[in-house]
Formats: structure tokens, sequence, C-alpha cells
């Protein structure tokens, strides 16, 4: 395989523009038995109601049952068992979904369960609050049903669900969900999350991501520290990083066709870069890790 297929979401599905949706999992079965390793370029939540079985998200292998979510980011790779007999809902979403109903456009980079660097892309809840979720989720379902929808309605209810979620993850008061305030730090870094989310396969430079931003490349490495806890370089190199794992295991792309790919000087540059950043060299970590999905 050359490359990873990919999943858009599907804007005109209930004929007018929406970016929300609640899928049963028996409703795009065979679009993973057609492609089980894909990526998707929305936020997704899947939630478990029945099964046992591995899900991979970027690598990351998960052993998936009742009661458990799974939490993805735009560009993640997932892999499902080929003939899965899984059941539950995904809650999938765009960015823009909210950006017209918070007044902190930074709600989603906010959510720990929803970091690129999150420890574990897997949440398990007890069985009364992942009722309750399915109860919210089973309403978002039936008002994407009627014709007369309310978008503000969905929109409350996924701000529902994303709160007791991270309610779980952070043991905090749901009130205390979201609080950054909208400064003009917190602008910058949304707009550095985006222009690294759209530039990052070709522009590693931290100083063209700055100058975009018309701010010192100083600057802009004191708003990433303070509000991410990293720095920009790091930043951009997880998410480098991170596609380069994505395209050693799920594609046969050789080692000078991924360093091409995502814009090194050359393949020892590449190889120099991904030892530094994942502690192997790009042939070791292909196969340590091709040979553990076929497990």
């Amino acid at each position: 395989m050359k490359n990873i297929h990919r999943y858009n979401f599907f804007k005109k599905k209930y004929g007018v523009h929406l970016l929300a949706d609640v899928v049963a999992i028996s409703e795009f079965r065979q679009y993973i038995q057609k492609n089980p390793t894909h990526r998707l370029t929305y936020f997704d939540l899947t939630f478990i109601t029945e099964g046992v079985e591995y899900i991979t998200i970027n690598q990351n292998k998960l052993l998936v049952q009742t009661g458990d979510v799974v939490c993805s980011t735009p560009g993640d790779v997932w892999t499902w068992e080929k003939n899965t007999t899984l059941e539950g809902f995904a809650l999938v979403f765009e960015e823009d979904f909210f950006q017209s109903f918070f007044i902190n456009k930074l709600f989603l980079n906010d959510l720990s369960f929803l970091k690129a660097d999150r420890l574990s892309p897997l949440i398990s809840l007890k069985a009364d609050l992942f009722a309750e979720i399915l109860e919210s989720l089973q309403k978002i379902r039936n008002e994407l049903k009627v014709k007369d929808r309310s978008e503000h309605v969905i929109r409350a209810l996924v701000y529902l669900i994303l709160a007791q979620l991270n309610h779980v993850e952070n043991g905090q008061d749901k009130s205390d969900v979201a609080a950054l305030p909208d400064n003009q730090n917190n602008r910058h870094l949304q707009a550095f999350v985006k222009l690294v989310e759209e530039h990052y396969l070709k522009v590693h430079d931290v100083q063209f991501y700055a100058d975009e931003l018309f701010i010192s490349a100083n600057y802009l490495n004191k708003i990433v520290r303070e509000l991410l806890g990293t720095t920009s370089k790091k930043y951009i190199a997880h998410k480098i990083a991170q596609e380069a794992k994505n395209l050693l295991v799920f594609t046969d792309l050789s080692i000078s066709e991924i360093s091409d790919q995502l814009n090194f000087e050359s393949p020892s540059y590449f190889t120099r870069f991904f030892k530094k950043s994942v502690g192997l060299r790009p042939k070791e970590y292909r196969i340590e890790n091709k040979s553990a999905t076929n497990t």
C-alpha cells in the first residue's frame, strides 16, 4: 500500500452543511471491511457498546470493550480488525462546528483527551456515566433526523459529552472545563496550531510560523511553552514524527520516499531526525512495529 486511505467528513449528509454527526458502527462497518487501515480528517469519539477487540490508533494497540471510548483527532490513523464485530456509536465533528458557538476558540485544544501528546486514546467509563452519554448520543441522532433540527441543541449536547469526558480525564468539576481566556496569546496559539496542521509536511522551520503570525520566533516559543507545555520546535517535530511512524507502518513507501514526502533534505537527515525523536532508526521502527501489527 503506497498511501493510507483517507476518510473525510460527509458535510451534506443531511441535505445541509452540518459538521457533526453520530453514526452507529453498523452503519460504517462496510467501510472498515474495505479499508481497515485508514486516516480520519476529523475528530472521532467512538463509544463501544458491545464486543471485545483490538483497535490500533497510530500504532497504539488498544484492547477495547463495552464502556470504552476511543478518542481520535484529525490525521490519526485507525486500524480495525477487518471483520470487526464491535458495536457502538461514533460521535464525529469538525473543529469549525464550535467556532461560532464558543467565545474561547481554543476549547478543543484544552481538552486533555484530544491533545496530540495524550498518554492514551482510550477512556474507560463507569456504567452509569456511559449510559448517560449514550442517551445524549441518541438525542443527537433524533435531533439530526428532524427537518427543523436545531444546531444549537446539537452543539449543547456535544459540549455536554465533551465536558463529561474531560471531567473523567482530569478529575475536575464539570464547571471548570475549557476555561482558557480568549486573549491575544490564545489567538496566536490557535493560529499556530492551525498553520502547523496545514504546513508541517512541507515546512519544519519555526521562523516560518512566527513570520506568518507577525511575531518573533522567541515570542512564539514563549506562548507555546506557556499554553502547551512544550516548545514550538518540539510541537512541530512531534507532528512530523507521528506522520513518519504512520507512513513506516501502514505504507510500503521506502525510507527515501518517506523522507521526500516529509520534505527532508536527504534520507540520512530524516534518519537522524527520526532516531532523535523516536529512539530507533526508521528501518528498525518499521520492522518492529509492522511485525507487531500483524500479530
